[in-house]
């Protein structure tokens, strides 16, 4: 609450100011009645202008909790204290409790028509709706006094008070009231007419207002000049208007109204001589009266006239960052690392792209920031991005059981179960004792095989065994499958310490039971890796499926069920078609039955891997997003289908194979409408088969809290008021292909939760927003994989207080369509087959539109009551 009572007196400042500048000569009087529920006054006078600032300045607020609240008699009260031709402003953010005294509005409505008081209402919250009564009454008041009702924030009650000062720029009983109207039609037309001379005609609106035409008695445009414009309404101004009948077109939502007043004169300013006047005036004659004007960016009553600074206040300048006033205007800055675009917006300077500006290495990326620039070298170089380095591999660029090997300017994966070299001496074995063998040159991935054992130690050997004198032993337990490359510490015992000497050890399990390890030589010499003569007496390691038995003399792991194969095609597979990926997967038993060393895609990087939560499984998977592992995509218009080859590797010592690998074909396909499908059909023949599968992308919508799109209501009902925007977002999950797009086709409001409720209210359709709602933004739609748009939250009509959210979207293929809609001429093509729709479904969102107060305030207090100009500001304020 100190920050919205800070402004009300920023405001309060503001308008004495531009009071005191405009009229600087006569007596003026100052009231302040103070409105203290249901008590009201005492009434407070002075002639003094620092008083009442001093005054309004040092009060403070408190209490308050109740609402409606009793503003029709505060009104009556003003209107008793003011002279005639008042302008009385009421700020209230509560509905009329006393809105059913009948002889209390008689009362309000004869001084009304007595003093010709306007009385402008400033709503910033109602205790109902904007059809209640309670709340009606204030259009009814503002009608009858050539008034308006204005529904803001507290937040725009600078942009109020900068609308009206036109207005209240001008003498008393300078205007007529040439036509006044107020509606709820979508669109209406009146004619009104100009039957004497004007200097000027003021056309004021309130409500929402999508579009005015003015049409002169000629029957020609007037094109009126736009003194200020907002959502909550508007002002124009026609110069020098012709005598004849004139038109008006206005096309609107709601409630809303217009009316329009002619000034005889443009200021209290008039003369006999244009000497008269001040340098920074102009002197001009309108229907025989010569008047004094200050020019442009000066203020005061055309014989005296000062500098506006428009830089004192944050609404008299259209600065984006920094104001500098200057005699009669003033410059706009932006802070550094900004610069002003076309339209006057300071904006980031993107240091990447300014030759001049960037300062990155050739192998590094620039990214540019709210204020400045950074680097970072590209990935597989390091650096700190101003010298940056080729080095591949120095981060983790292949898949995992993979080895990244350098190569210059590039690199590749391998797989060190498929590039080894092996290791079978004797000598290795912790049963063997002295001798001199060292292992110092051996550097790279090798396989222990041999009566001496197949694996290296785990726990501590002493000195002097496995041929050597220092004797390498690893600290840590052999990796399974599915955990990929793994590093340990080699130990070797000196003076009774296991691990005195130590090296760097990597070590990988493959699939046929065994290990290989990468060896960087030894930390003395001579050393040598032992090797576990017990782990050599065990030709099987099987999983819990499998069995170890002799097939044709030779020992190894097979299916505990008999199910093993001689042919791909007898394999049992399993494919899925998931959200972010396609997977593959096979017994591993039957795998090692076929004999097969791997299973791999063609580009190197993708890999069969253990299943982590079934060991007894290899599954294989390709991301979906063409060219990933090699992956091929094809789209037929109404399916995106995913196509990949894996490769099956034999050993050929093992199985006589006119080839050294098979292959095997598979695709999932993905609705583009989203509709789901669930068929898994395989498709056999000898050497290769394919198989093919469907899946789904899943859709999301969700509503953000501001237009950064970062911040999601998490509630399960959001709870919102009409002066809030709706900031909506629809994107699917597992689309990473650049070829499609979102494309929201319909969207649109229901009162009730079912998708086929008979009312709509539709904010986008046939892909293009509703041009009849100008609060509506679509941000993105057919450009990306996801798609925004933005309006002003709303309530249906009636006993409805719920919003809910559809969309139905389509994907667009952006390689081969048209995606992006084309809304400002004629309707685009239809960019997909539109038989099945997917639907998203957001809601409930709940229309509220109490506006509530939170700091603890004690008295009810008012505005200034100025005269000849009175401000009545009741404000109801809730602990």
């Amino acid at each position: 609450m100190h920050n919205d009572i800070q402004q009300l007196k920023l405001v309060n400042g503001w308008l004495l100011d531009q009071v005191s500048a405009r009229f600087p000569c006569g007596e003026r009087k100052y009231t302040m009645v103070e409105y203290n529920d249901p008590i009201i006054g005492p009434i407070l006078t002075t002639y003094s202008i620092s008083k009442f600032d001093d005054f309004f300045n040092n009060l403070t607020v408190r209490g308050g909790g109740d609402c409606p609240e009793m503003v029709i008699t505060g009104l009556k009260v003003a209107l008793e204290e003011s002279p005639n031709n008042s302008f009385i402003l009421v700020l209230t953010d509560a509905s009329a409790k006393d809105y059913k005294d009948e002889d209390l509005k008689k009362h309000v409505y004869s001084l009304i028509n007595t003093k010709q008081s306007k009385i402008f209402f400033l709503i910033t919250g109602l205790c109902a709706g904007r059809t209640d009564p309670k709340f009606l009454i204030y259009r009814d008041i503002a009608s009858l006094s050539f008034g308006h009702v204005f529904d803001i924030s507290l937040s725009e009650l600078n942009k109020v008070f900068y609308y009206l000062d036109f207005t209240l720029s001008r003498p008393v009983n300078s205007s007529i009231r040439l036509f006044s109207g107020d509606y709820n039609a979508k669109n209406h037309s009146v004619i009104f007419s100009v039957a004497d001379n004007y200097t000027a005609l003021i056309l004021t609106t309130d409500g929402m207002i999508r579009s005015l035409l003015v049409t002169d008695p000629h029957s020609s445009g007037a094109n009126p000049k736009t003194m200020i414009s907002e959502p909550w309404g508007s002002m124009y101004l026609v110069e020098n208007p012709v005598i004849g009948s004139w038109e008006l077109h206005v096309s609107g939502d709601g409630n809303y109204s217009i009316r329009v007043e002619g000034f005889k004169v443009k200021n209290i300013s008039s003369t006999e001589h244009c000497s008269e006047c001040h340098s920074n005036a102009t002197c001009e004659e309108n229907f025989g009266i010569k008047e004094c004007s200050c020019n442009e960016g000066f203020i005061g009553d055309g014989f005296a006239c000062s500098d506006i600074d428009e830089c004192a206040y944050p609404w008299s300048n259209n600065c984006p960052d920094i104001c500098l006033n200057s005699v009669g205007s003033y410059m706009c800055q932006c802070q550094k690392g900004y610069t002003k675009n076309m339209d006057n917006k300071c904006v980031d300077i993107d240091e990447c792209s300014d030759p001049k500006l960037y300062r990155c290495q050739s192998l590094a990326n620039c990214s540019n920031n709210e204020d400045n620039s950074s680097c970072s070298c590209k990935s597989n170089v390091t650096g700190d991005g101003f010298k940056c380095k080729n080095e591949e591999c120095a981060t983790s660029l292949c898949d995992q059981g993979l080895e990244c090997l350098n190569k210059k300017g590039s690199y590749r994966c391998s797989d060190p179960c498929s590039s080894y070299t092996t290791l079978n001496e004797p000598w290795r074995s912790t049963s063997t004792s002295h001798g001199d063998n060292c292992d110092s040159k051996t550097n790279g991935w090798y396989r222990f095989t041999g009566s001496g054992g197949i694996r290296i130690p785990e726990s501590c050997v002493h000195d002097n065994k496995c041929g050597t004198k220092a004797s390498l032993w690893i600290n840590g337990s052999h990796p399974s499958p599915n955990e990929g490359i793994v590093t340990f510490t080699a130990c070797a015992q000196r003076d009774g310490n296991c691990c005195l000497l130590s090296s760097t050890v990597q070590v990988k399990a493959c699939l046929d039971g065994y290990h290989v390890y990468k060896l960087n030589g030894t930390p003395t010499c001579p050393a040598a890796y032992c090797t576990d003569p017990t782990s050599g007496n065990n030709p099987c390691s099987c999983a819990k499926d499998e069995e170890c038995k002799k097939v044709d003399g030779v020992e190894g792991c097979y299916c505990k069920d008999g199910q093993d194969v001689q042919r791909l095609e007898d394999l049992d597979f399993k494919l899925q078609c998931n959200t972010h990926d396609i997977e593959m997967s096979f017994r591993t038993c039957q795998l090692k039955s076929l004999h097969a060393k791997n299973i791999y895609f063609s580009d190197d990087h993708c890999i069969g891997i253990k299943d982590q939560h079934n060991t007894s499984m290899i599954s294989i998977t390709s991301p979906l997003q063409e060219a990933k592992c090699r992956a091929r995509l094809y789209t037929n218009g109404t399916h995106a289908i995913y196509w990949n080859t894996m490769y099956v590797q034999l050993e050929p010592q093992k199985i006589i194979v006119r080839n050294s690998e098979l292959q095997l074909n598979f695709s999932c396909s993905y609705a583009l409408d989203l509709s789901i499908m669930t068929s898994v059909r395989p498709i056999q023949s000898s050497m290769s088969f394919h198989i093919d599968g469907a899946g789904e992308f899943k859709a999301h919508m969700a509503v953000y809290k501001d237009q950064s799109y970062l911040s999601t209501y998490e509630e399960k009902e959001v709870v919102l008021s009409t002066s809030s925007t709706l900031y909506v977002e629809v994107f699917l999950e597992g689309l990473k292909s650049s070829n499609f797009v979102t494309v929201m086709k319909t969207c649109y409001a229901t009162p009730g939760r079912h998708v086929n409720d008979p009312i709509k209210y539709y904010i986008i359709k046939e892909r293009c927003p509703n041009k009849e709602d100008a609060t509506i933004k679509v941000l993105e739609n057919g450009v990306s994989p996801r798609g925004r748009f933005s309006l002003k939250m709303f309530k249906f009509v009636g006993e409805h207080n719920l919003v809910y959210l559809h969309c139905e979207i389509n994907l667009c293929d952006s390689k081969r369509q048209m995606c992006k809609p084309s809304c400002s001429g004629p309707q685009s093509r239809r960019a997909l087959n539109d038989d099945r729709i997917f639907i998203l479904e957001f809601g409930p969102i709940v229309c509220n539109d109490f506006f509530q107060f939170s700091l603890a305030l004690r008295r009810h207090t008012s505005w200034p009551l100025l005269t000849p100009l009175i401000f009545l500001w009741l404000i109801h304020l809730v602990v």
